[in-house]
């Protein structure tokens, strides 16, 4: 670089260089003087916004509104607050990083309303009741004032700060990742830093927005860059793609053996789209999908009047590049309900019309693609089924009683008259007073005769020792039995939610017990042609609702892959049992 102070003379590329450098903030500047700038990367124009919960797109700009979805605590506690979750764009641009990069976003907002950018270097694992933080960089703006928050990925409690800046109609916010530290400019001037505990190591960078609920702001641009002598960024797309198959794969060896028998598994969409290994196993392994939460209430209807419909669509959209079927789930159940719909003072006629309007709705999407639901989720009491008949306490009974079942499945069956409509439940696989509860429910139902297709028996188990409790799963041929009997209602029968939960010290003894009794199920719904699934709560220990939501980087033990994607002894014994009719 030719540099004036010692008397060359300046060419056009320094003139323009130095121009540059003068309106660069800071150590930006400062760097650029040593340095060529690094190409600049768009992430909005040939990009995919659309598929974005909240966001419009028109031209080169994307309108983000904040739909305010948030998680439920365990049980709908009151006492603890709601953990926000805001839309992550799964289907739209990465990042690949180097060590020093920035990214630049131009917002336009209105007075007195939030909105912002949320920069993930690891994405969080969500559940129904509890979402487990990633590492990531949230940047929210309002009147004059920047809040930051980092997650570490180790903690739920991020480290917050606040910096003032100038209010402007238009704001150009810059975040500078560099040697250590998060450093944060608004309008060229800097208003900040803070310590970078390595959220962006690994080298990606993924994108959410959020605003106040119901307010929006535009999003006039959106780049990244390399910062001092590193390397360039570079940016590709997520997108939905066909995972090659095995003739020896789960699906395979059922299709060709047990033809009656669908091989199942609850898939989260976070790592359906963004983790390799995950999504080669979904698609590989298994022939029909539950989204494990994306399509509960909560999650797909955060506001009386919005729907978020992105994260459901893209498991349809991967379960039908893949020649998998999709079992709907959950479409009425007492937990996961946004509290909108809990505290929102409704009369029994209006909570009976959200209802109605919301199982329409959603079935109605995915009308034609979506083949079978799970309409009614956990509706019996734990004990006491001589009262209210041993349906559960839900905003629905207090509301309609038992006739709340009637109308959310007639409600389904109107949507999509093709759709089979199941109900399921957990605590019924043995021959006990819930099982005989169900049973009985479902008598009143046909009685009525109301649309129902299936049941759906979860089949959460547990073996091994602990706190001197000895665990032992429900009898196999208690399953056996129970499932027969309501199979000669005419009814389909599915095992819907199949995980075995080791307690104790896990020794070579527990782990081929537990490899038997997935063998052991899977006979049972080999040997009936009534079954229409074998499907399990999730097929790798690193995505598991068995992980306690306290403890990061921590993992269950109860499905049949491991943390690492390696497969356990369960995978081969049912491996093992599909070579044969």
């Amino acid at each position: 670089m030719m540099r004036s102070k010692k008397g060359f003379k300046l060419g056009a590329v320094s003139l323009l260089l130095l121009q540059l450098v003068s309106i660069m903030p800071g150590a930006a500047a400062a760097e650029a003087a040593d340095a060529p700038l690094a190409p600049v990367v768009d992430l909005l124009r040939g990009h995919d916004w659309t598929r974005f919960s909240g966001a419009t797109v028109a031209g080169d700009e994307v309108t983000v509104t904040g739909i305010g979805r948030a998680i439920i605590p365990l049980g709908g506690d009151l006492s603890r607050p709601t953990v926000s979750n805001p839309p992550i764009n799964l289907r739209g641009p990465v990042l690949n990083v180097p060590e020093d990069f920035s990214v630049s976003f131009k917002i336009v907002s209105s007075p007195g309303k939030s909105a912002g950018l949320q920069m993930y270097g690891t994405l969080p694992i969500i559940q129904d009741e509890w979402r487990q933080e990633g590492k990531a960089v949230s940047v929210m703006l309002k009147n004059g004032k920047l809040s930051a928050a980092v997650y570490n990925g180790s903690s739920a409690v991020p480290k917050k700060a606040a910096f003032h800046y100038k209010s402007a109609g238009t704001l150009d916010v810059r975040l500078l990742v560099k040697s250590g530290k998060l450093t944060f400019y608004v309008n060229q001037a800097k208003v900040g830093e803070m310590a970078d505990p390595g959220v962006f190591e690994d080298g990606k960078v993924y994108f959410g927005a959020d605003a106040d609920v119901g307010s929006s702001f535009t999003l006039k641009s959106l780049t990244a860059q390399a910062e001092g002598s590193a390397s360039a960024v570079t940016v590709s797309d997520l997108g939905v793609a066909a995972v090659p198959q095995s003739a020896d794969s789960l699906r395979a060896l059922a299709r060709k053996n047990v033809p009656h028998l669908k091989i199942g598994t609850a898939a989260a969409v976070t790592p359906t789209m963004t983790d390799s290994a995950y999504r080669s196993i979904l698609g590989r392994e298994f022939s029909i999908l539950t989204p494990e939460n994306d399509m509960k209430f909560q999650f797909i209807h955060p506001q009386r009047n919005v729907y978020a419909f992105a994260e459901g669509d893209s498991l349809v959209d991967f379960a039908e590049s893949n020649g998998m079927d999709v079992h709907g789930h959950a479409l009425v159940w007492s937990e996961a309900n946004p509290r909108w719909l809990t505290q929102g003072n409704y009369s029994a006629s209006e909570l009976q019309a959200i209802m109605e309007e919301h199982v329409k709705t959603v079935v109605g999407r995915y009308k034609g693609r979506i083949k079978e639901w799970d309409v009614i989720n956990e509706p019996l009491k734990e004990e006491n089924f001589n009262v209210n008949l041993g349906l559960r306490d839900s905003i629905w009974f207090k509301a309609m009683g038992e006739k709340f079942l009637d109308i959310a499945l007639r409600a389904a069956h109107e949507a999509d008259p093709d759709a089979k409509l199941y109900i399921n439940e957990y605590g019924c696989e043995a021959e006990d007073d819930k099982a005989d509860a169900l049973y009985k429910l479902v008598q009143r139902l046909q009685s009525r005769g109301v649309p129902l297709h299936g049941i759906g028996f979860q089949l959460h188990e547990d073996i091994g020792k602990d706190d001197d409790e000895t665990h032992d799963p429900v009898s196999v041929d208690e399953f056996k039995r129970t499932a027969k009997r309501f199979a000669d209602l005419g009814l389909e029968v599915r095992v819907s939610e199949l995980d075995v939960n080791m307690h104790g010290k896990v020794t070579d003894t527990l782990r081929k017990k537990q490899a038997e009794y997935f063998k052991s199920i899977l006979a049972v719904t080999k040997a009936n042609n009534r079954f229409t699934s074998y499907a399990m709560w999730g097929f790798t220990d690193r995505y598991s609702s068995l992980q306690h939501a306290d403890e990061y980087n921590e993992f269950g033990n109860g499905l049949i892959y491991d943390e690492d994607y390696a497969p356990k002894l369960p995978y081969y014994k049912i491996r093992d049992a599909l070579q044969s009719p």
